[in-house]
């Protein structure tokens, strides 16, 4: 996955919090990376990190369908 760029608004799973996010930053000469939580919130860079998969993003969908339902 060396050569994977991640993309503005792709969902990303942050591995050392098990916590998923959005790419909202990506700096090209540090390949540091900078995400917003799925349900919103204050962003933060992961130090280690991998593209979503398949449960990751039923996950993600979950997470949005109860913030909606709480509104």
């Amino acid at each position: 996955m060396a050569d994977w760029i991640p993309q503005p608004l792709e969902l990303v799973l942050d591995t050392d919090r098990d916590e998923l996010g959005v790419v909202v930053g990506w700096d090209c000469d540090t390949r540091r990376l900078t995400l917003r939580p799925v349900a919103g919130g204050r962003t933060w860079r992961p130090a280690r990190y991998r593209r979503a998969d398949a449960m990751d993003r039923l996950r993600a969908r979950v997470i949005q369908q109860n913030r909606e339902g709480r509104r």
